[in-house]
C-alpha cells in the first residue's frame, strides 16, 4: 500500500509536491474505507483521485511513479555511462534544468513500513536511503551518497560484491534485490509486483489485454467474477472464449534485433484473441445460442476497454496491490466509472485492501457519498509552467463541508483546475 509519494523537479514537476493516502479518522461516516496499519498507529485510503485541467500535471505525477519503478526494477542491468531515463527536470527554469530530480515514497509491504527516497541526475545517483519501521521504530537499512555506502545494522547479507558492482547509474536497492539479498526482496517485489499503472485507460489502440492472461492461466473463479463485473457494467455477455490468431507473429512488427527469448515470450502475450458470447435471441426470447465478437473490431469502444479494465480491476482486489490508472473518464460511461470505483471504496468488496488512484475529468465520481476531503486531488499550473498539487481538505470547511456537491463547485471553478476558456478572445481572433 501506498502512504504518500513525493516528487520535485520532474517535467512540470519544479517544486516538491505530495500525494497522500493518509486518512484522518475524525469525523469519517460508517461504511468508509479505511486501511488501518502500523498497528493501527495511522489510516489510509483504498481510493484518491486527481483533478485539473489538460497539461496541469496530472499524468506527470503518475509518470514519476512509472519512471520511479522502472528505474528500480531495471537498473542493476544498467551499462556503464548509460544515462539514467527517469532524469526529466524542469526545463522552463534555466536554475532547475540543471538540478537533480527527487523522488520519495513511504508505503507498507508485508505489514512493514518503509521509507524509499533518491536524487539523481542524467547521469549519477547523488543520494540513495531506505529506512524502514521494524518494531516500530525508524531504522536505517542504508544510505548512499554517490560510491560510498553506509550500511545499517538491519542490513543483512554481503556487502563488498554490492560496493564492486554498484555503477554510478545503478540504484542499490535494484542490484542488491538482485543478487538474492532477501532483506531487500519484499521491498523490490511491492515495485515489481504490488503496482499496476494503467497508463491510459484506452484499449481501442492497445491490443493487449491483462484479461485475457489471466484468463488463459484457467482460473475458473476468476471467469466467473469477470463475468458478474461485465454484466453489472450492463454488457450482457454469457462466455469469453480465447482463440489461437496464427498469423500474430506476422501481424506484429518487432525490431530485427530483439532477442529470440523476448520476441517469444511477446509473441505468446499477442497469441490468443477474446472474443465475447452474447445471448441469440429468437422473436425476443432467448435461445441456449451464443453468438460471439471479436473483442477487437466486432465490440464497442466501451466494451473493449470495460473487457481491458476488468482484469486489472479483479487482480487488485484479489491480491490487495495498487492500480492507477491515468485518463480514467477515457471512453467509459461516467457511471461505469463511478462502478468501479466503488469496487474500492466498498469494504465487504475489498477485503484485501487494495488501493485505485485516478487521474480523471469525470465529475459523477466526485458526488460519491462516500469520499472524504483528503482523497479528492486537483493540479494547477502557474503562469510560470509549475504544476501545484493540492487537495480539498487544504480548503476551509466552514465553506466546502464534507460531502457537499463538490462537482458543481468544481465546475464552477471554486477550486482553480479548470482551464481558462475566453471565447470572445477566440471570436475577435477569428473572425
Amino acid at each position: 500500500m501506498i502512504i504518500d509519494f513525493s516528487i520535485r523537479n520532474y517535467l512540470s514537476i519544479k517544486d516538491e509536491i505530495s500525494l497522500s493516502f493518509l486518512a484522518n479518522t475524525k469525523n469519517i461516516k460508517d461504511g468508509v474505507n479505511i486501511i488501518p496499519v502500523d498497528n493501527g498507529k495511522f489510516h489510509l485510503y483504498s481510493f484518491s483521485a486527481i483533478y485539473g485541467p489538460n497539461a496541469s500535471g496530472k499524468s506527470n505525477i503518475i509518470k514519476a511513479l512509472s519512471d520511479l519503478i522502472g528505474f528500480i526494477i531495471f537498473s542493476h542491468r544498467f551499462d556503464i555511462d548509460k544515462p539514467i531515463p527517469a532524469y526529466k527536470p524542469f526545463k522552463l527554469d534555466t536554475r532547475s534544468s540543471k538540478l537533480p530530480t527527487f523522488f520519495e515514497i513511504e508505503f507498507m509491504v508485508e505489514n512493514t513500513r518503509y521509507i524509499y527516497s533518491i536524487e539523481f541526475n542524467h547521469k549519477e545517483i547523488l543520494k540513495e536511503e531506505l529506512n524502514f519501521f521494524p518494531e516500530g521504530r525508524k531504522a536505517n537499512l542504508f544510505l548512499r551518497l554517490k560510491k560510498d555506502i553506509k550500511f545499517g545494522m538491519y542490513f543483512t547479507g554481503e556487502k563488498k560484491p554490492l560496493e564492486t558492482f554498484l555503477l554510478p547509474n545503478r540504484l542499490l536497492l535494484s542490484l542488491a534485490a538482485n543478487s538474492n539479498n532477501k532483506i531487500l526482496h519484499p521491498v523490490f517485489r511491492f515495485f515489481r509486483d504490488l503496482i499496476n499503472i494503467h497508463v491510459k485507460m484506452d484499449s481501442s489502440q492497445n491490443p493487449f489485454h491483462s484479461t485475457t492472461l489471466e484468463l488463459r492461466d484457467k482460473k475458473n473463479d476468476f471467469k466467473k467474477l469477470l463475468f458478474k463485473i461485465l454484466n453489472a457494467a450492463d454488457l450482457s455477455v454469457k462466455d469469453v472464449k480465447l482463440i489461437e490468431d496464427k498469423d500474430v507473429a506476422l501481424k506484429l512488427r518487432m525490431p530485427k534485433d530483439i532477442p529470440d527469448e523476448l520476441k517469444k515470450s511477446i509473441l505468446e502475450d499477442f497469441r490468443y484473441k477474446p472474443y465475447l458470447g452474447h445471448p441469440v435471441f429468437d422473436n425476443n426470447i432467448e435461445t441456449n445460442k451464443l453468438e460471439y465478437f471479436n473483442l477487437e473490431n466486432e465490440e464497442s469502444t466501451g466494451t473493449l476497454k470495460m473487457y481491458d479494465i476488468a482484469g486489472e480491476v479483479l487482480n487488485s482486489l484479489q491480491k490487495g496491490t495498487v492500480l492507477i490508472i491515468d485518463e480514467f473518464n477515457s471512453g467509459l460511461h461516467p457511471l461505469l466509472n463511478k462502478f468501479l470505483v466503488e469496487l474500492f471504496i466498498n469494504k465487504d468488496i475489498n477485503k484485501k485492501n487494495a488501493q485505485l488512484l485516478i487521474s480523471t475529468h469525470d465529475t459523477c465520481v466526485l458526488d460519491l457519498s462516500l469520499l472524504k476531503r483528503e482523497q479528492i486531488w486537483f493540479t494547477d499550473k502557474t503562469k510560470y509552467g509549475v504544476t501545484e498539487l493540492f487537495s480539498l481538505d487544504e480548503y476551509d470547511k466552514n465553506i466546502v463541508r464534507d460531502y457537499s456537491k463538490y462537482s458543481k463547485l468544481y465546475l464552477d471553478g471554486r477550486f482553480k483546475a479548470v482551464p481558462s476558456i475566453n471565447i470572445k478572445e477566440l471570436i475577435e481572433g477569428l473572425f
